[in-house]
This record gives structure tokens, sequence and C-alpha cells, in this order.
């Protein structure tokens, strides 16, 4: 089997060829383009069937590892945060780096990261380009707001720009900002009509979306937003595995018996992490009494914010409790499916 090392980058590529021996047989500058691409595959001197290729997930990785999987190769792509060969390397350049990452390939110290599916990939497209949008909305509403309450209009029982009165008002007076600003906000809402049809339509392609709503203050946002950033449940041992996949889990540094704690680790997709905090903050005593008070007992020993960081991760935890199950949310799963210290508390900061 020979292994061949690309480093990726927007407009160009170089490549390098190694065989059992280590030995490089073949290098070359190729550019980021598909004819490029077909041309250099057939000038590799060797079948694309006998190839595995070792590839970080830079500029464009995915149309690249379909034509050189369509071609017959065998493509591996690494994990970012793990090639700590190439970042801390003292001869840093192309070319190294494309040996290096064959070398890593050829010798079983590849640090392979997990490729979802290109349906996944997709829905995990349409979510965020959903959530810049709502992130949009939110900015103007923000506007709206602040330079509502600099003209002293919050004070006005009807002045506030985020109410129908409020509203009705500024389209009727002849402040230019706060139209423009209301015709923006306006033209936003509407732009995420479509996407929520077409998530009702999705949810249904995705039974574990059913489970996972059984939680209080999830929702179909929220379901495929934890199905699309995780995919496969089961490639993670437990709960636990898949909060620290997650970066909701606190950084630890100990020497002795000394155990130090930070802030937690941001590692891992954000998008993910935002949806957990977003729906741990949506829950109150009403719709979840258990939850609710898993919060409320941490809250004076953490503070309000670190124990919602708490809840989010705890939610996740029963989450793949449920998904590898296949179980409905049972409140009981709160003391069960993933046990929280006070250490994983005290230090959690938020997402």
């Amino acid at each position: 089997m020979y292994t061949l090392g690309i480093d990726l980058h927007k407009k160009s590529s170089v490549w390098v060829l190694i065989d059992e021996q280590r030995t490089e047989l073949w290098k070359e500058n190729v550019p980021c383009h598909p004819e490029y691409i077909s041309i250099a595959v057939k000038k590799i001197p060797v079948s694309p069937k006998e190839i595995q290729v070792a590839l970080e997930p830079v500029a464009g990785w995915r149309w690249v590892s379909r034509q050189l999987e369509e071609a017959g190769m065998k493509v591996h792509i690494a994990h970012p945060r793990k090639i700590y060969l190439i970042a801390e390397s003292t001869k840093k350049n192309d070319a190294e780096d494309s040996r290096t990452l064959a070398n890593l390939l050829h010798s079983g110290f590849f640090p392979e990261a997990h490729r979802s599916s290109e349906e996944i990939y997709q829905l995990r497209l349409l979510l965020r380009e959903r959530n810049f949008i709502v992130r949009e909305r939110t900015s103007v509403k923000n506007q709206l707001q602040g330079i509502a309450t600099t003209q002293g209009l919050h004070l006005v029982k009807s002045g506030n720009p985020l109410h129908k009165k409020g509203k009705e008002g500024i389209m009727a007076g002849n402040n230019f900002v706060l139209k423009e600003l209301h015709h923006l906000e306006e033209a936003l809402e509407k732009r995420i009509v479509p996407f929520d049809k077409k998530l009702q339509g999705e949810v249904l392609k995705y039974p574990i979306a059913s489970i996972l709503r059984t939680i209080p203050g999830v929702g179909i946002v929220t379901a495929l937003t934890v199905i699309s950033e995780v995919d496969d449940f089961t490639r993670f041992k437990s709960g636990k595995h898949l909060t620290s996949f997650a970066g909701l889990v606190p950084r630890q540094r100990s020497s002795g018996d000394v155990v130090r704690y930070g802030a937690i680790t941001h590692a891992g997709s954000a998008p993910l992490r935002t949806a957990l905090v977003e729906t741990a903050m949506r829950i109150r005593e009403s719709n979840a009494l258990e939850l609710f008070a898993f919060v409320k007992r941490l809250t004076p020993i953490c503070g309000a914010k670190k124990a919602r960081v708490a809840l989010a991760r705890k939610l996740l935890a029963i989450m793949w409790k449920l998904a590898t199950t296949n179980t409905v949310y049972n409140p009981k799963l709160l003391f069960s499916s993933c046990t929280t210290k006070v250490s994983d508390l005290d230090t959690a900061s938020g997402a």
C-alpha cells in the first residue's frame, strides 16, 4: 500500500507519495481545480487503488476527497486538533507537511477525524445558515431597542419598538433610521420562514429527533442541531465522552495531589454548545420541575450562569443515553446518566 500526503490550500496543494519503506516516490504541486486534480491522479506512478490518502480538513477538502475516492483512493481525514507534528515542526513548508501527513498515516499514528455523511453535512449547513439569519435579526432588534432607549421611547407605554404599537408608531413617525431597521427586521423574519418549513420536513427523516424532543425545552431546531453536529451517537463510549467532545467539560491541570480546573474547553462544535446552553436557559419551573431544581440546587454553589452550563452538559449526556438506548426522557435520568461533580460546576464558565 502506498501513502499520499496532501497539504491542501484554497488555490493550491502539494502531493507527496511514499512507499512501504517511506521512500519518496513522487511529488507534485497541484492547483485546486477538478481538472488539474484529475490530471495529477493520472500522473501518479502507481494505481490509485493502491493508494491511501492523508488529508487535512481545510479549504474545500470535501470535494477534493470525493474526487480522489471516485478515482479509487482511500481517503483519511486528519483530526485538526491532534496534528501536533505539523503545527510544532521546526522545519515547516508545504512539502514537509505533506510528507509528515503521509508518514503519520503509514506508521499508524494518524489521528483520524469522523466523517459525516453528505446528508448530515447538508442538514448542518441548513441549520447554521438559519442560525446566522437569527443572529442578524437579534442584532437588528438590539439596535432598535438601543436607539429607542437613547431617545427615551422606552419610557412611553407604546414606545417599545419590539411591540406592535411601538412598530406602528415608528412607521407613522419620521425617524428614518428606525424605519429602515424595522424594515430590515421584517425582511430577516421573512427569510427565516422558509428555513423553518424546510426543517419541518427534515425532522421526519430522523426518528431520533422525536426521542430527543421528549426532553423539556428541546424543539425541532435544537434536536436537529444536536443530530447534525453529533451525527453518530454510538461512536461515543458514554455521555461523558460526548460532553467532552462538545467542549462542555472544564480544563484540568494536575500535579501530584493538586488538581486545578479551568473554564470549559470550548472544543468541538460551537453551534452545538450554543444550542444546548440556550435550551438550558429556557428551562423554567413550570415546564421542567426536575431540571429547574437541578439548576436551583447548583446556583448557590457556582452561580446562575455556570449552573446553566452544567445543565447544558447534563442535557447532552441525557441525549446520549436516550439516543443509544432508544428510550424517551425520564426525569430519573437526571440523576443517573452523567454524574455532575462540584468540580465540574465551579469552573464552568459558559459556552
